[in-house]
């Protein structure tokens, strides 16, 4: 059998009605020359049931049926399974621009770099916002500077699912992730790290549907701000000594701010004080390194000097300008 050129590896839990509308959006791809692997992570609500139905209809599809093992679980046996050249993964939530895959694929080929990026967006309801149809402008990110652009800059994002990876990159990699907050941010780090840059394409390819189940709109977990705090610190610790520690210092401190924040903006402040406090500490600490900081940017910078006072005026500035990244 002739290898496709891409797996999009589709992981689906309870996916619901959102399910039809994700599979249709990956049928009016540009590019044809996909396989498709719809994992079923232990669907309880007819989503796996779903997905053996659209393979009856597209014969670019393959079901896996498991039990649930997860996010990073359910991935790594789309991984495991695929035979494209390139891997997309996909949530089953969520849509695609039907120009993604082939302006990723494009965009692999013509800077022969093993991984490509669109633009990611958000969006509530149940249609995203008309967006230009045409990819724009190309750009190539030689390393270091494409973990500094994974860190920083918010076209590229920190999800595997806006992004196109050479199936190489995951032979003898380790799939796993000891968070569940901000895993694709650490592996994205991981990952990136094997290679010598990244490609972009100005598109906004992939719609990352915000709903009540939507992991950004879950409360605040202890579990949240330890993993997060974890990834961060994984950052930092790998860049000591080398070219991206500033740039690593300046996330992590971005970090910090924006945890803290998160922590102001719960109705159940008081049952994370503690949190809070050791947060503050190490924003008051660090604050004078990060104000110089180059790779900070300058609202972060006015809302970290206010955080450091405290008070009424950073919990509204919190509302207003602190946001994070998936």
């Amino acid at each position: 059998m002739e290898r496709p050129l891409i797996t999009v590896i589709v992981l689906v839990y309870n996916a619901g009605s959102y399910l039809v509308p994700c599979l249709e959006s990956l049928s009016r791809q540009t590019l044809d020359d996909f396989e498709l692997l719809l994992v079923d992570n232990g669907s309880t609500d007819g989503s796996g049931e779903a997905c053996d139905a659209f393979a009856r209809t597209d014969d670019r599809a393959k079901v896996i049926h498991q039990d649930n093992l997860g996010i990073i679980g359910g991935r790594g046996a789309g991984v495991r399974a695929a035979r494209g050249e390139y891997l997309a993964f996909v949530d089953s939530d969520d849509l695609l621009h039907p120009r993604m895959l082939q302006a990723l694929a494009d965009c692999c080929l013509a800077s022969g770099l093993p991984v490509a990026c669109c633009r990611f967006l958000p969006f509530p309801g149940e249609q995203p916002p008309a967006v230009p149809d045409e990819p724009g402008q190309r750009l190539r990110f030689a390393a270091p500077m494409h973990l500094h652009a994974l860190l920083h800059d918010k076209r590229v994002e920190y999800s595997l699912c806006n992004k196109l990876y050479h199936h190489s990159l995951f032979v003898g990699f380790d799939f796993s992730s000891p968070v569940i907050y901000n895993e694709d941010l650490y592996l994205n780090w991981k990952l990136l790290q094997r290679v010598e840059g990244m490609a972009f394409v100005d598109l906004i390819g992939y719609f990352y549907r915000q709903h009540a189940a939507s992991t950004t709109h879950r409360p605040l977990s202890p579990r949240a701000l330890e993993d997060q705090l974890f990834v961060a610190s994984t950052i930092l610790e790998g860049a000591r000594g080398g070219e991206l520690e500033p740039s690593a210092r300046a996330f992590y401190y971005e970090k910090l701010l924006y945890l803290d924040s998160m922590i102001l903006r719960q109705e159940n402040a008081c049952d994370f004080t503690a949190d809070h406090c050791q947060l503050l500490r190490q924003l008051r600490a660090g604050l004078w390194e990060a104000l110089p900081s180059p790779h900070l940017p300058l609202k972060m910078k006015g809302a970290a000097l206010v955080a450091c006072l405290g008070g009424p005026f950073y919990r509204w500035l919190c509302r207003l300008l602190l946001t994070d990244r998936r």
